[in-house]
């Protein structure tokens, strides 16, 4: 199954009314080297609601929120709490 097939026929469907999973399936492949052609191809699917058409542009765009913010959730985050505590004993 190729990357195509996989958003085509289960990201797209599966996340259609959720965008925090879409967001996900996207972070899998954004840094992958994908041609503007494929990413045509996905955006010109019927399989893909308007919000995801739109979002599927823009994570693959360099410099959008969109793409920094699917970029941020592989980064690790301390709870605030925690944060909160490490701030309150490091003086």
């Amino acid at each position: 199954m190729t990357w195509l097939e996989y958003i085509v026929n289960i990201a797209a469907p599966h996340s259609r009314h959720d965008a925090k999973l879409w967001f996900r399936y996207l972070r899998k492949y954004i840094n992958k080297n994908i041609s503007e052609e494929q990413i045509n191809e996905l955006y010109n699917c019927t399989a893909l609601s308007v919000f995801q058409r739109i979002t599927l542009k823009e994570a693959f765009t360099s410099g959008t929120p969109t793409r920094e913010y699917i970029n941020n959730l592989n980064k690790k985050v301390i709870p605030k709490k925690l944060l909160m505590v490490m701030e309150k004993y490091d003086n």
